[in-house]
């Protein structure tokens, strides 16, 4: 699965026979890295802690790779901006949702998510690593 192409390389994902997720940039330098075991993290629930983290990759700039469990990511926003969201593709027969969302350098604090399921709709976090003069943090 594709998550990220710029005009030097590209990012993918993708899930291994006994359902690790993978993922790998290739550009300047290559950076490759599985989970160790299979199903990590544990397939949630279709509530906002179904957002999981997967991988940070270094590509033109910083994309965080992401899981939704059971739900659909509708939207996303950075400091109450929108901010795009890519539907990367499906692991564990669909009940995994990946996406990214790319940042032009290193960013701290936590997207704003809005989740849909079967109808419904919630709010989730994400939350980025510590490091960055950027922050991201969700308005009320």
């Amino acid at each position: 699965m594709l998550v990220e192409a710029w005009p030097t390389g590209a990012a993918y994902a993708w899930e291994t026979a006994d359902q690790r997720l993978c993922w790998a940039s290739v550009g300047g330098a290559v950076e490759r890295a599985c989970t160790t075991d299979p199903l990590d993290p544990p397939v949630g629930t279709p509530t906002p802690t179904g957002i999981s983290p997967v991988a940070t990759l270094f590509t033109d700039g910083l994309v965080q790779l992401f899981a939704a469990d059971h739900q659909e990511v509708t939207s996303a926003s950075c400091g109450g901006k929108p901010l795009e969201v890519r539907r990367v593709g499906t692991a564990t027969g669909g009940a995994r949702t990946l996406y990214a969302v790319w940042f032009k350098d290193y960013t701290k604090g936590a997207v704003g998510l809005r989740l849909s399921h079967d109808g419904t709709s919630s709010e989730g976090r994400l939350a980025l690593g510590g490091l960055g003069d950027r922050s991201c943090e969700p308005t009320a």
